[in-house]
């Protein structure tokens, strides 16, 4: 995802932000007020560029966004492995926009010849070789999204590509707990989730990969469900949106019950 034109006025760049973002899915249910201010700032900061590939230092971002070193690498590796709509190379402190051409390339020779010129400046090679890639594509027309792929040694809590087999990179013991968390969601909701899904299974291996447990997606699954079921938030009642970013709140809060309910009216009331 990417929401960005550039426009090149005199020597001013700019960037132009399209309305879709504020109403792009993945922005309204995963994206926290934090995530959405620096994934602005990813898009925006002065070192971006026609490529959409970009070396930066974290005293830069410190400075830039008044977050300290730790919390921008944070926010980086929650992009990377969580949202999934950036790529970053911690050696060589890079970051690939995923999906930067679609909204700030066009076909022409000159567009592509600017790409593939930026391109030999970038120090990681699997950067180098996915955006020369997606030049060489778009120069063809092909509509096609080009897919950054991921190796099948990388770490669980980096499946998030269709590309990646269940069996190459998760565990069979995990492939049974997602089974089970999302039988019990469609079961309580009446929905037909799957669980061998990309998409669901990112959000519930990232949990997993935050020390959450099958009880806590069972709690977070009762708790909605009670509070949402019936209502307009029965939309919600998704994977994307219980097992986000907004997990951690889920878990945590405290249940109304009946009881509880009539007093705090009754002092209202008082």
């Amino acid at each position: 995802m990417s929401i960005f034109t550039e426009r090149v006025i005199d020597t001013a760049i700019y960037r132009n932000v399209r309305l879709s973002f504020w109403t792009d899915n993945k922005v309204i249910d995963e994206f926290t007020p934090e995530d959405k201010y620096f994934y602005l700032y990813l898009l925006t900061n002065p070192q971006t560029n026609l490529c959409g590939c970009y070396e930066i230092s974290y005293k830069s971002m410190s400075e830039d966004t008044g977050y300290s070193k730790d919390t921008c690498l944070r926010l980086l590796k929650r992009f990377d492995e969580v949202h999934n709509v950036i790529k970053f190379n911690e050696s060589t402190k890079e970051i690939l926009i995923l999906n930067w051409y679609k909204y700030n390339w066009s076909s022409s020779a000159k567009t592509i010849t600017g790409v593939i010129s930026a391109a030999k400046y970038i120090k990681c090679e699997k950067f180098r070789n996915y955006v020369l890639k997606v030049a060489e594509s778009v120069k063809n027309g092909n509509k096609e999204p080009v897919r950054y792929l991921i190796e099948e040694s990388i770490s669980v809590s980096d499946t998030v590509s269709d590309s990646v087999t269940e069996t190459d990179t998760v565990k069979e013991s995990k492939l049974e707990d997602i089974k089970r968390i999302v039988d019990y969601l469609n079961e309580k909701c009446g929905t037909h989730y799957r669980y061998n899904t990309a998409n669901t299974r990112k959000h519930i291996i990232a949990r997993f990969n935050d020390g959450y447990a099958v009880d806590d997606f069972v709690q977070v699954i009762d708790k909605k469900t009670g509070e949402w079921m019936g209502t307009k938030f029965q939309q919600y009642l998704r994977p994307d949106t219980l097992f986000g970013s907004k997990f951690e709140s889920y878990v945590n809060q405290q249940v109304v019950t009946d009881g509880t309910a009539k007093l705090v009216n009754d002092w209202r009331g008082s």
